[in-house]
């Protein structure tokens, strides 16, 4: 249980696109928005926390088989993910740090759920650690617990960038440096995205 628990730190600290975004929407949409992101982010390595435990051997055999393809798509997906951030930070105008309405929570939560499960970050983590993970695990139980406290593991780190991006937040009230830091974390995740293709 403690292994799954650091083992969920260990994916929240690696500092990918996730990280970025997470910090970035504290940043400019409050605290509340970056925290569902970072839910979404834990929700994700839930999920394969879950598939590593049930089917793992099968999963992690067929992610290694088919790892160029994998990182090729995901490099692609956060490519334009970075392009599409970056072309709406250029043009909206940085909010006011008013805490966004349900529907763009819900739209948070998914979108970092989906973007963290075809990061290729999460995808080598999982790989790279899922000898240490897949063994032999009994019933639906210990499968879920394990799960759940790679969740708890991410989710505080997750937590802490949702923090520091609204931190920020409060001391940056210029528009112009704001829209200059969501700029950057775009371009940042641009970034990310060519590296994955390279």
């Amino acid at each position: 249980m403690v292994k799954a628990f650091i083992f969920g730190l260990t994916i929240a600290i690696a500092i990918g696109p996730i990280a970025v975004l997470i910090i970035n929407r504290g940043l400019t949409s409050g605290l509340r928005s970056g925290v569902v992101s970072g839910v979404g982010a834990a929700l994700a390595d839930f999920t394969y926390g879950i598939l590593a435990f049930t089917i793992g051997t099968l999963v992690v055999s067929y992610l290694h088989m088919n790892q160029l393809y994998f990182s090729y798509a995901t490099a692609v997906i956060l490519f334009l993910f970075g392009i599409w951030m970056h072309k709406g930070s250029l043009m909206a105008a940085p909010s006011s740090h008013t805490e966004s309405n349900n529907s763009h929570h819900v739209n948070y939560l998914f979108s970092t759920y989906l973007l963290t499960i075809v990061n290729p970050l999460t995808i080598i983590l999982f790989l790279g650690f899922s000898g240490q993970l897949i063994s032999p695990v009994t019933g639906i139980i210990e499968i879920v617990a394990l799960s759940a406290a790679i969740f708890a593991g991410s989710l505080s780190v997750q937590l802490l960038l949702a923090i520091f991006g609204a931190s920020l937040g409060r001391f940056i009230r210029d528009p112009k440096v704001i829209k200059l830091l969501n700029v950057a974390s775009s371009i940042l995740i641009i970034l990310f995205g060519i590296a994955g293709l390279l």
